[in-house]
């Protein structure tokens, strides 16, 4: 590219000046300095110079320098400085002698020139190559997916268009697909789109419709029993086949009472209004069996539930209730639950008066114990000796001023409740009359909540009662 002086002096940069009045070997020497050194410059000299960089800044052409400074010796020192090159801030390093400039920068890879397919664009040679090959409008390129060649503006259009573009579908089925095919695929071949069930109408992902037809309830199917029956749809077909299909074998309803008899629909019908009598002495035989069974377990549950500690804690609520019931009912008795000594041991039963008997009768509660026939009385030493002690908690607030009423005996090995019981027990076994009376009853804390707690505790290693 050809330049006007005015042109490439606009940017110039002098490393170093010179004086015009010096000789051509102190500008051989000022060569030699480095460029970031400006020597000091006459005052007379400083201001020429000055005058010609403003000329210069003003595009004043080369003639008129040569008009105000016409000296030979003036032009040929200010021709011979040492500058930089215009684009020294781009990258180049070049300095010489300023008339060796314009030389320069026909050639300097910095310069910018008018791109060589005339897009219009200003480029430095440096970067032509890359904006021929990949920014220039006017470039021409093949397109990577359908290799049609375009211009590089119409390729930019083109991009983002083009149908051979593959392109993962948006399903996300993990497919890639050209652009023009895309549409087809989500609509056809794509094994996430949703689908309807033919038979049921539901939508579900492609790739699960064949685990769905396993179960749909749609599905035709035909009777198992190849009946005259049309095709069923599968979840009519187990009220088919008990209700409607005339060539199925059924067993007989009374099957689970030990009945073997089978046979079709109608077959069945006719079998059950003819052994009617059988069909009621085989559920007369189950319910039988079903009672003995019952029996068993309510006595396994009551074993499990019995007492083997030999303490017994009785709580008897609504007590109130039953004390009116008591006054007007005479010899009324409440009984505890049974309970053992120990696992093997003996068998004993806790009973109370509310209204008193014998000589605590209307006065007291009384308290007795009794021994029931047990399981393992033959294993067992007789007469029974153990200690047994009655006590009646004070439920106070404060525990530690609690006054509970305890009475206890050992049992007197001739008396003859203590001997080994019978099948039909004694009906009143040993205890305390008068064990609290009812106006002890109400002066402290032993009934709260209308409920009353007794302590029943048979202790083998007491000799002595406590």
């Amino acid at each position: 590219m050809v330049r006007s002086l005015a042109q490439w002096t606009k940017t110039l940069s002098f490393p170093a000046r010179i004086s015009p009045n010096k000789a051509a070997k102190d500008r051989v020497n000022i060569h030699q300095v480095s460029p970031t050194i400006t020597p000091t410059l006459s005052n007379n000299s400083l201001s020429k110079n000055n005058e010609i960089n403003t000329m210069m800044n003003n595009h004043a052409s080369l003639s008129e320098v040569n008009q105000i400074y016409s000296d030979p010796e003036s032009e040929k020192a200010i021709m011979s400085s040492i500058v930089y090159c215009i684009h020294h801030k781009e990258g180049c390093k070049w300095s010489d002698e300023l008339r060796k400039l314009k030389g320069h920068l026909n050639t300097c890879k910095y310069d910018a020139i008018p791109c060589t397919s005339k897009c219009g664009a200003q480029i430095p040679r440096v970067l032509m190559e890359d904006h021929l090959k990949y920014t220039c409008p006017q470039r021409r390129t093949r397109c990577e997916y359908c290799n049609k060649e375009f211009t590089g503006h119409a390729l930019e259009n083109h991009a983002g268009h083009c149908g051979y573009e593959p392109l993962y579908c948006e399903n996300k089925c993990g497919m890639k697909v050209h652009r023009r095919h895309l549409g087809q695929h989500k609509s056809d071949g794509c094994s996430k789109r949703l689908v309807p069930c033919r038979y049921c109408s539901k939508e579900f992902v492609a790739d699960t419709l064949p685990a769905h037809h396993v179960k749909c309830g749609r599905v035709p199917i035909q009777c198992p029993n190849r009946c005259d029956a049309s095709v069923l749809a599968r979840e009519d077909l187990d009220a088919h086949l008990k209700e409607e299909c005339t060539v199925s074998v059924h067993g007989c309803h009374f099957k689970d009472a030990g009945c073997r008899f089978k046979g079709s629909r109608y077959v069945i019908e006719k079998h059950l209004e003819e052994h009617c009598q059988q069909h009621l002495t085989l559920m007369c035989n189950v319910v039988t069996k079903q009672q003995h069974q019952i029996a068993s377990l309510k006595s396994a549950l009551s074993r499990l539930s019995l007492n083997y500690s030999g303490t017994l804690i009785w709580k008897i609520s609504e007590f109130t209730a039953k004390m009116g019931e008591a006054k007007s009912k005479e010899g009324m008795e409440l009984v505890s639950p049974p309970f053992y000594t120990s696992q093997y041991g003996y068998k004993l039963q806790a009973s109370i008066f509310p209204n008193g008997n014998g000589a605590g009768e209307d006065s007291h509660i009384s308290v007795y114990i009794k021994i029931l026939p047990g399981e393992y009385d033959a294993l067992l030493r007789w007469p029974f000796s153990h200690s047994v002690s009655f006590t009646l908690f004070d439920q106070s607030a404060c525990p530690e001023k609690a006054c509970n009423i305890v009475e206890s005996f050992i049992p007197d090995p001739t008396w003859k409740n203590f001997q080994r019981p019978s099948i039909e027990p004694d009906s009143l076994g040993f205890g305390f009359p008068k064990f609290v009376s009812h106006e002890m009853l109400k002066k402290r804390h032993f009934m709260k909540e209308d409920t009353l707690f007794i302590r029943v505790k048979v202790d083998p290693s007491k000799i002595v009662a406590v």
